[in-house]
């Protein structure tokens, strides 16, 4: 593998982990946010960092699995495409087109509602459910860590769900002190 495909897939991993980071800290942020926002009048501020989070966790997702164009999309990192979608397939226990599906959601989501503001679509209020982006964004980054050449010294998270995790049990120790 040469040095412009290591990057790739080291940038790839990169934005699943930010993925990780963002998704799991919305969700443990949104578990407390009437407490966290109480008192704050109508101004919110968690609620807005739910929402940046959520974004961020979108945007980071749809960067490995979004837009073929892309130069952190799977498909451009991976030789194997045929055998990375086994894998994954397999181990979310859907169909090529369930996923296809879901993957559509995501995108409209990312369209809609983080990147522009489509307010037939905002008042709807609809989020995909993300327990779907969280366990494809944990088998391609492992898959992606497996497939990195020897030499190359990987020091980012081994378990993304762990990470994603560890991640928000941190920001909650600071914010529920």
């Amino acid at each position: 593998m040469d040095e412009v495909k290591v990057k790739a897939l080291e940038n790839s991993m990169m934005c699943l982990a930010i993925f990780s980071r963002s998704i799991h800290v919305f969700f443990a942020i949104y578990k407390h946010l009437d407490d966290l926002d109480s008192y704050t009048g109508d101004l919110h501020p968690y609620r807005t960092i739910c929402n940046a989070l959520l974004g961020d966790a979108c945007i980071n997702w749809c960067k490995v699995f979004g837009s073929d164009a892309e130069g952190t999309h799977w498909k451009n990192i991976v030789e194997d495409h045929a055998h990375l979608r086994e894998v994954l397939f397999s181990e979310l226990g859907i169909t090529a087109k369930e996923f296809n599906s879901y993957w559509k959601e995501m995108l409209k989501f990312r369209s809609n509602v983080i990147a522009h503001f489509n307010s037939e679509h905002f008042a709807n209020g609809y989020i995909p459910e993300f327990d779907t982006a969280i366990a494809s964004a944990s088998i391609a980054h492992r898959y992606f860590r497996e497939s990195l050449p020897s030499y190359v010294n990987y020091v980012g998270p081994s378990d993304l769900t762990k990470y994603g995790a560890d991640t928000a049990k941190a920001a909650m120790r600071r914010l529920l002190v």
